[in-house]
């Protein structure tokens, strides 16, 4: 061989490997890491690149088995269902007296028999696989509601939530990790080194070929959708331990995103080819995208618009290939019919709108462009937003994200059952202060937004305030968050603030008084605040209002909403505590995540976390509009690239969040429209 020659050939072997799909998933990965490293100096932190995984690994365990199924030519749509079946069977099991062990095999036996039926009606019945599992996507999930309706099965042993929380002793890796990542391997050297994955293949490239050569191509069906039903419970469970608690909506959506992870890693759409190694890169490539997207206030159904485009992309991309490598006999390459050059086009302009698409998520609204500054509420910090989730991680409207929660040494005693809100005067809890009812009969300017109030006569609310004593406090810290750095002595006058945060029936008042339209409702968006005022929620907080919609209340009341500074001292109290109760987290005295409730409780319901002065709710249950704009404390040389005078700093922590966004000094920041279902405010006033 001539050295021309065999140069030649290391040419095309190298051109070979860079045109694998695998390889090139790798690159991908490495642009959206760096790209998420300049939108947040935390993200290449090992401890943040490591509590990323949790977000993903559920639906990694699941896509481990779904690859197996698209390979020979199958679809299982009813993963996610089965997730909550399986789930729900073991919290509920686990509830009325059975081991967590025996819980947790129930479980998994529960999903094994769903996949199983799924196989049997597949293979035996001859039915489509999409049929099938379309019917057992409702039927699953149809289970999961009649055994726990609305209710929350919470309360589950701290070896038990370790599986989804914990993490290898020594080390920051998470267990959940360690445990994909095992399986990875199997399911890998299953695919790709033993006859089982030698049979899915030729199944999914010709079944009927496969049959006439004797392959048992039903007992083959049988024993992949089992496994997936298999995979399924077991990511279920995992999810549940990470959450601590279980719901019949657990992994709502999740197939869209498990579906994706595999036609991106490569695996053709109608079987037959494929790699494990480039579904594991996938899986990886949409958590680092989602971790992205979520660091720079992308809510969660825009999350999902990307994965859809996604999975969309991906499955053209894949068709373009399989045109672009069809050549006549003769070996040389066809000649571009206008069919294809037509197939040309539109993968090249859908890959186009798709680079655009993510250029604007990644660079134009960190920037405060191209989106009018509609920025959901986050936690700017080291970890990602619930709103979600859930970066928004989920939350029902949004997949949680980067939400970390950390195993006890104790079982939790469950939360307290939300009550309606006290109406007695509260009585301080520490320092001397003074409670006062506010009532306000005197018209005030109009405010924005244009469906201004109509000032009248009617009684306002009465409101439950504190007084808090003028003087020094410390604001900020600088153990955690730098934008909450440096702390410093503040001193404020006296000022009042309302022990609660605001009601629905306290601002379904102020709407029939004066006919106020929120602005969501001007923009006809499907959901607003009276979707969440349900029968017995006259006491929950008021949830999806705006800034205007707060502010205007709060005028509207003789008062105003409370400066960062102003809630800050009121919820850490003369002690400067980490949270309002103290320095220590506590699960049982604040409606967070840990708590399980996934929803707002009654006002009040909380009473053990309320603060020094006797403010109760000022961690939890919902974040809360404060009148500061979103900038660098005096004297703070950071420099955060969220900092806009035009966003309002948010505090307090909402409903699905976990402690780091429950702590008192943590800051939060949302644009002025923003009207979240976790979030409200209260109202504060000066001294009389």
């Amino acid at each position: 061989m001539t050295l021309e020659r065999r140069s030649t050939q290391q040419g095309s072997g190298v051109v070979s490997l860079f045109r694998r799909w695998e390889v090139q998933l790798v690159f991908l990965l490495i642009l959206a890491a760096l790209i998420n490293s300049a939108l947040s100096p935390y993200f290449l932190k090992t401890n943040n690149l490591f509590d990323m995984t949790f977000n993903f690994m559920e639906q990694g365990i699941v896509a481990l088995a779904m690859t197996f199924i698209i390979i020979s030519g199958n679809i299982d749509l009813s993963v996610a269902s089965n997730m909550a079946m399986s789930a729900v069977v073991m919290a509920f099991s686990y509830q009325v007296g059975l081991v967590a062990w025996a819980a947790v095999l129930l479980g998994l036996a529960v999903g094994a028999l769903g996949g199983l039926l799924n196989g049997m009606l597949v293979a035996k019945l001859k039915l489509p696989s999409l049929v099938v599992t379309l019917g057992t996507f409702a039927l699953y999930r149809g289970l999961a509601y009649s055994i726990l309706g609305d209710l929350t099965v919470k309360g589950f042993p701290p070896g038990f939530t370790y599986l989804g929380q914990g993490y290898i002793p020594g080390t920051p890796v998470p267990f959940s990790l360690v445990l994909f990542l095992v399986l990875a391997a199997i399911f890998g050297v299953a695919l790709h080194r033993t006859s089982l994955g030698r049979f899915v293949y030729a199944i999914g490239q010709n079944e009927d070929a496969c049959r006439y050569s004797g392959v048992r191509v039903d007992r083959i069906k049988i024993l992949i959708f089992t496994a997936s039903g298999l995979m399924s419970a077991l990511g279920g469970i995992m999810l549940t331990a990470r959450f601590g608690s279980v719901r019949a909506d657990l992994a709502l959506g999740f197939e869209l995103v498990i579906i994706t992870a595999v036609v991106l890693g490569g695996v053709d759409i109608f079987g037959g080819s494929g790699s494990m190694i480039g579904v594991v890169f996938a899986l990886f490539l949409l958590g680092v995208v989602r971790f992205g997207m979520s660091l720079i206030n992308i809510r969660g159904q825009i999350q999902a618009i990307a994965v859809g485009c996604l999975l969309i992309l991906a499955t053209l991309v894949q068709q373009t290939t399989r045109q672009l490598q069809m050549r006549p006999a003769t070996g040389r390459r066809a000649k571009p019919t206008r069919a294809r050059k037509l197939l040309y086009a539109i993968t090249s302009v859908v890959a186009l709108m798709t680079v655009i698409l993510f250029v604007n998520f990644f660079w134009l609204l960190p920037q405060g462009r191209g989106a009018g500054g509609r920025l959901l509420q986050v936690s700017l910090g080291t970890s990602a937003p619930s709103g979600v989730g859930s970066v928004g991680l989920a939350t029902p409207e949004a997949i949680p994200t980067a939400l970390v929660l950390h195993p006890t040494n104790t079982p939790k005693p469950p939360p307290p059952t939300p009550t309606p809100r006290p109406t007695s005067t509260p009585t301080p809890t520490s320092e001397p202060t003074a409670t006062f009812v506010i009532r306000q009969d005197t018209p005030i300017p109009n405010a924005e937004p244009t469906a201004t109030p109509t000032p009248t006569a009617v009684p306002r609310p009465d409101v439950p305030v504190v007084e808090i004593p003028g003087g020094s406090f410390v604001l900020g810290s600088d153990k955690f968050e730098p934008n909450e750095a440096p702390p410093q002595e503040m001193d404020l006058p006296t000022f009042l603030i309302d022990r609660f945060e605001t009601t629905n029936a306290e601002f379904a008042q102020f709407v029939e008084a004066t006919g106020y339209v929120t602005e969501v409702e001007q923009g006809g968006a499907k959901k607003n605040w009276r979707s969440y005022y349900t029968e017995g929620k006259d006491n929950h907080p008021v949830v999806k209002v705006s800034y205007r919609d707060s502010e205007t209340y709060c005028q509207w009341i003789g008062k105003r909403l409370p400066t960062e500074f102003e809630w800050e001292k009121a919820a850490r109290g003369p002690d400067g505590f980490v949270y309002p109760w103290g320095d220590s987290m506590d699960s049982t005295r604040v409606n967070g995540k840990e708590s399980g409730l996934r929803g707002t409780a009654a006002v009040g319901s909380f009473s053990s976390g309320a603060s020094p002065y006797g403010v109760e709710d000022m961690a939890g249950n919902v974040w809360e509009w404060t009148s500061s704009p979103f900038i660098g404390y005096p004297g703070s040389t950071y420099e955060d690239p969220f900092y806009s005078p035009d966003l309002r700093v948010t505090r307090g922590g909402g409903w699905f969040d976990d402690p780091k966004q429950l702590r008192a000094s943590n800051r939060s920041a949302a644009s002025v429209e923003t009207a979240n279902d976790d979030l409200g405010f209260r109202c504060a006033a000066d001294s009389r």
